[in-house]
Parts: C-alpha cells; sequence; structure tokens
C-alpha cells in the first residue's frame, strides 16, 4: 500500500469516527439529529475550526501555537473597544482581526529570528496577550456596543421569523448563521493556500526537514513567520466572531482555547512531528470535538466528564500517530511493509473504537440523563464550587416534589468561560426543555441565549445573577439583594472597628459580574461613608490561589490595612487562609460572603469575624418550583428575595444559620 492510498485510509478514519459519534448521539438523544441542533453545532464548531487551521499551520513547521486563547480575548477587547471609541463596526471588528495577526507576527519573529523555542515564545505571548487585554479593560467586560455589533457572530443566512397571533415569534428556519459562512471561506482559502500555492509546499518541506529546505533555497525564516501570522490573523478572527456573538467582549474570556485548537489538529490528523497535516483534516477533527461536546451536553453529561471524554480521544489519536511514525521510521522489506499496513489499519481501528467507547459509556451512564420531554434544565456559573453544588442540592431536592419534570444541572468548568455556558443553554433549548433556570455569568452575554429561549416560548427564571434585558426574556429573577448585602457586610465590619481608621481592601471574584458589581457597589458605598478609603477590587476570578495570593500581597503592602472583604466563596477561603498564614488574625476584621465548611471554621477560629450568606440551596430549589408554577400556568412575582444571613461564631449554631449553611 502506498503513501497515498494511507493518507486516503487516514482521512476516511477520522471522517468515519464523526460518522459514527453522529449516528449514536442520534440514537441516544431524540433531539439531536435536527436541524436546529445541527445548525447549532455548526455554529459552535465553526470558532473551533478557525483556530484549529491556524493552529494546523505552525505544527505543520514544526511548531506550537500556545496564545491563540490569549490573543482571541485580547483580539476581541480590542474590537469592541475601537467600535466604542466611535470606529464604524467593520472597521471595528477589523481591528481586532489585524491584533490578532500583529500577535502572531510577534511570535513567528521570536520563533525565526531569535530561534526561541516555540513552545517558550508562545508561552510568552499567551501572558502577554492576556495581560494587556486584562490591562487596558481593567480586567471588565467591554459592553454598550451598538445592535449592528452582534449581527456577524448571531446572524444568520435565510432566516425566516414571523410573529403568531401570542406576540411570540415563530421561527421557521433558523438559518445558516453567519460564522459557519465564515468558516467555509476560511476552510477553502487556506485549503487552496495548501494545495495550490508555493507557500503551502514550503510549510511542508520545513516541517519534514527544516534544514533540507534551507538548502533547497526556501526562506525558511519568512515561512515560519508567515505560519504564525496566520495562526494569529484566525485566532483575531475566530476573538472577534466570539465578542459579536456574546455582544460584549471578555477578556478572561477563551481560556484554554489553544487546547482545542491543537486537539481539533491532531485528532484531524496532523502529526506532532511536523509535515503532516491538512485541512480538511483539521476540519473533521474540529467536528469531532464539537459533535461530542455538543452530544454530550444533549445527554446531560457534566462538562467535567466531557473534558475526561475528549482528553481521551485526543490520548487515543496521538498514541495512533506515535505508532505510525515510529513504523515509517524503520526499514522495512515488501513483505514485512504489507503485514505493516495490516497491523496500522487494526491499531487505527483500536484507537478509535477505544474513543468512541468512552464517549458513549459516559453517556449512556449519566446520572442527568435526559428525557424526550418535560425537562427543566439548571444552567449554573460553574460546578467547580461548594455554592453551586449546594444550588445543585436545592434543585434536586425540588425535583422530589415534581415528578412530572426531570431536571438537569450543568455549568462550565470555570465562571469565566462564558461562551461555554452560551452554548450550555442553546444545547438544552434543541433538546427540546420545557423550561430553564440559569445563573448568569454575563449580564449582557447570555441576552442572545435567552432570546432564543423566549422565541421557543421557553420559560425561565434566572438565579444569583440579573440579566439586561429589561426584563423581556426571563420570567422571574430570584436573588440575594446584592447590593443590601454588601453594604450588611459594610456595616457589620464598621460596627466590629468600633471607630479605628485606616484601609479597607475589597477582594472580589469575576469582573463584570452582575452579582459581583453589585456586592462590591453596596459595600464600597457605605465603608466610604463611615470615613474609610477603599483600595481595589482585586480580582481573584474565583480562583482559591489567586485570592490567596493576592490577600498575602496586600497584606504586606498596607501597614494601616483595618478591614478585608471577600465578595464570594473561593475569593473568601483564600483571603482567610492568607490572613491566617501571615498572622493576621485578630489584628484586622476580615468578612466574608457565602458559608461552606471552610469559611464556617475560620468563623469558629476567629480568622473571620463573619460571613454574610445567601441561601444557595433556597435559589435552587425555588428557581425549579418557580419554573414549574409558570408551566402550570400560575403567575409568580418577578422578583423574589431569597435573602442572607450575617453568621458570627455566636450565632453560628442557631437553626437560623444552619438553615442557610452548607
Amino acid at each position: 500500500m502506498n503513501e497515498k492510498h494511507k493518507d486516503m485510509l487516514q482521512k476516511l478514519a477520522s471522517l468515519g469516527g464523526l460518522f459514527a459519534l453522529i449516528i449514536a448521539f442520534s440514537i441516544t438523544s431524540p433531539h439531536f439529529f435536527s436541524m436546529d441542533n445541527a445548525m447549532t453545532v455548526g455554529l459552535q464548531t465553526s470558532t473551533i475550526t478557525i483556530i484549529g487551521i491556524g493552529v494546523m499551520l505552525t505544527i505543520l513547521t514544526g511548531g506550537i501555537d500556545l496564545s491563540i486563547g490569549s490573543v482571541m480575548a485580547l483580539s476581541g477587547v480590542t474590537a469592541a473597544m475601537a467600535v466604542n471609541a466611535g470606529m464604524p463596526v467593520p472597521v471595528g471588528m477589523a481591528v481586532g482581526v489585524l491584533t490578532g495577526a500583529f500577535c502572531g507576527l510577534i511570535s513567528g519573529l521570536c520563533v525565526s529570528k531569535l530561534r526561541l523555542p516555540p513552545f517558550i515564545a508562545t508561552l510568552g505571548m499567551m501572558m502577554m496577550a492576556r495581560g494587556v487585554a486584562l490591562y487596558i479593560t481593567n480586567a471588565a467586560p467591554v459592553s454598550g456596543m451598538p445592535e449592528s455589533f452582534s449581527y456577524l457572530g448571531n446572524g444568520a443566512l435565510f432566516r425566516m421569523v414571523e410573529i403568531g397571533e401570542n406576540g411570540f415569534p415563530i421561527i421557521k428556519f433558523a438559518g445558516i448563521p453567519y460564522p459557519v459562512l465564515v468558516m467555509l471561506l476560511v476552510v477553502a482559502a487556506f485549503s487552496f493556500l495548501l494545495t495550490k500555492m508555493r507557500l503551502g509546499r514550503y510549510l511542508y518541506a520545513i516541517g519534514s526537514n527544516e534544514e533540507a529546505a534551507r538548502l533547497s533555497g526556501i526562506d525558511t525564516q519568512k515561512v515560519k513567520t508567515a505560519a504564525y501570522v496566520a495562526s494569529g490573523f484566525l485566532a483575531g478572527l475566530a476573538g472577534v466572531i466570539i465578542a459579536s456573538r456574546l455582544v460584549t467582549a471578555q477578556p478572561n474570556g477563551s481560556v484554554m482555547a489553544e487546547l482545542d485548537a491543537i486537539a481539533s489538529a491532531v485528532v484531524g490528523g496532523t502529526s506532532l512531528m511536523g509535515g503532516v497535516g491538512t485541512v480538511f483534516g483539521a476540519v473533521v477533527g474540529s467536528f469531532i470535538i464539537g459533535v461530542l461536546r455538543n452530544g454530550l451536553n444533549m445527554n446531560g453529561v457534566s462538562f467535567f466528564v466531557q473534558q475526561i471524554v475528549i482528553g481521551g480521544v485526543i490520548i487515543a489519536t496521538v498514541a495512533y500517530d506515535q505508532y505510525r511514525m515510529q513504523q515509517t521510521t524503520k526499514v522495512k522489506n515488501p513483505t514485512t511493509k504489507s503485514k505493516k499496513d495490516v497491523k496500522d489499519m487494526k491499531v487505527n481501528k483500536i484507537a478509535t473504537v477505544a474513543a468512541m467507547g468512552l464517549a458513549f459509556a459516559f453517556a449512556g451512564h449519566s446520572t442527568d440523563a435526559t428525557a424526550a420531554q418535560k425537562e427543566i434544565a439548571v444552567v449554573v456559573k460553574t460546578e467547580n464550587s461548594n455554592f453551586w453544588q449546594n444550588v445543585k442540592g436545592g434543585a434536586v431536592d425540588a425535583s422530589k416534589e415534581l415528578p412530572a419534570y426531570n431536571i438537569t444541572f450543568q455549568g462550565p468548568a470555570a465562571e469565566t468561560a462564558v461562551d461555554e455556558q452560551v452554548n450550555m443553554i442553546q444545547n438544552a433549548l434543541n433538546r427540546g426543555v420545557s423550561g430553564l433556570v440559569v445563573a448568569p455569568t454575563d449580564p449582557n452575554a447570555l441576552v442572545p441565549a435567552l432570546k432564543a429561549a423566549w422565541e421557543k416560548g421557553i420559560p425561565v427564571a434566572l438565579i444569583d445573577s440579573g440579566l439586561n434585558d429589561d426584563g423581556k426574556y426571563h420570567q422571574a429573577f430570584l436573588s440575594t439583594d446584592n447590593r443590601a448585602a454588601g453594604k450588611l457586610a459594610a456595616e457589620q465590619m464598621i460596627k466590629s472597628l468600633n471607630g479605628k481608621k485606616g484601609k479597607v481592601a475589597m477582594m472580589s471574584f469575576t469582573a463584570g459580574s452582575g452579582s459581583a458589581m453589585e456586592r462590591d457597589g453596596g459595600f464600597k458605598e457605605a465603608i466610604e461613608a463611615a470615613g474609610y478609603e477603599v483600595i481595589g477590587p482585586y480580582y481573584s476570578n474565583a480562583d482559591m490561589v489567586t485570592a490567596l495570593n493576592q490577600t498575602i500581597d496586600v497584606l504586606a503592602s498596607n501597614n494601616d490595612l483595618v478591614g478585608i472583604f471577600g465578595s464570594n466563596e473561593p475569593t473568601a477561603v483564600g483571603m482567610a487562609r492568607a490572613i491566617q498564614q501571615r498572622g493576621y488574625t485578630g489584628k484586622i476584621v476580615a468578612v466574608a460572603f457565602d458559608g461552606n465548611s471552610d469559611i464556617q471554621q475560620f468563623i469558629r477560629d476567629g480568622v473571620l469575624d463573619g460571613a454574610v450568606v445567601q441561601s444557595s440551596y433556597g435559589m435552587g430549589n425555588m428557581g425549579v418550583e418557580t419554573v414549574s408554577q409558570i408551566l402550570s400556568g400560575k403567575k409568580v412575582a418577578s422578583y423574589i428575595d431569597t435573602g442572607v444571613v450575617y453568621v458570627t461564631k455566636d450565632n453560628i449554631d442557631s437553626d437560623k444559620a444552619k438553615a442557610v449553611l452548607y
């Protein structure tokens, strides 16, 4: 069997794996194989395909690009800021794309001219691009762009909508999303580049043997630089599409997007050794990743399990690639070559079957398996928190009183993964949920997704954080009055300080989060009114280690610090650990927000003066109950205050405190 035939078999194996996934998920979920979901898969996968092609170009040269996610975030931010500065939307978006290309140029020059290892050069760019994005925005999402900014990410060709007699829109055809059309243009352009242009042949030549390519007259430095510029350009394009889709530019967004890009290239047959890979393979690889995510979402599988499955697919694929590369380096006679071809095909099949089996095993045994109808989906900011697990407990208990409904619970791996939360909502709509309970990570980014729920006539109850939709796309909002809760934290701190003056630090979590802005705003307003100087807020991105390190720095650099406030669970725990480790227990007044077991122990030990604790259990329980009431035709209040309790060492064992602690 010659190399051309083996290459064709490799492509067919990847394509066969994709078809196998589609067939399997069509069996496990009745709503998977539908036109609406097909368009959703295309929309969600379009950006993975675009960045996958970009990183494939760098891998062809024997390099890698780890800066994709950060460059996407920076490009989206610069596009949004340019539009807000008065530039026409197309020009502002072009600025964002060119920002990505410029970042790629710097990485390429570091690799080609300075001869830095690609891993180090792009790792540095990853950190610099993210830092610039956070610096120029002060870590806050950029919003307020005109409606036309959303057309690229949320528009669709041939979309047909009618207004029904009840005033709700009726979608006749969802249309072909514009990001899918952009993806097709990118695929066509780079397929032509790699197969018909001299630059494409040079990329393969450098990856196969850079020294031989240089001796044959190829300017290897320019070609490698061009590969990184193209990767940056495509990352910039993807970043602008995501910012348009969310109608918000997230400086903390697209974290780990580079791993999706690398995975799609490798799963599609691109060799990490360089010199082997195709645009077609990258497209198939990206759709394998996209279909896996979508299919597992449709089956109610946890985001964490999705990571396990996709990781297993990558390991199986790379293991096969390594086996194949080892075999090609051996000297073989015609007889052994034929045996090797047979064995090679068997290993390929084994790797594919093992990867698919992993996916189906989790899909088939999900504890949150969805029903075909009468599902209430709870989509929160993240599953990675005791607070949100307590919300889940409340939702699950509510389901015991509602046997007619199946309750599912999902959230991304981190609160910064806004696009993943949007995808989960879209997938829930595609599988025909009856209602939604949503904790919006960003008050603007989730508006298009919940507008889609409104268009389908699906009731929505928001919990914890609000949405900037003027009350149009949700029917109820259940939350702590976060501004009042922040004010309560300040009042309790002032009481404990008993007239002692100095600085007060604010340790916050996610910039731009509705609940963070309200808590911080209420606290700052009250504490400044009492004559205290406020420093911060310092944003931990709801990461305990980041909060720990930030608090250590704040304690070390402010000798006149008298108080400190941590405005969510991971931040407060990290803050309290720093206070305890640095010997500040009893020396400053520390107030927390939320009440997991760690925070309770810190209160008992005197590290924390107290904590403002909201009823996370109540949010989940009452949120599901509220949606069920709407579905049964009952009228519900548009706002429901779930309340807070200020817990101290004196009342921590009271029934009132125990009702909200977790």
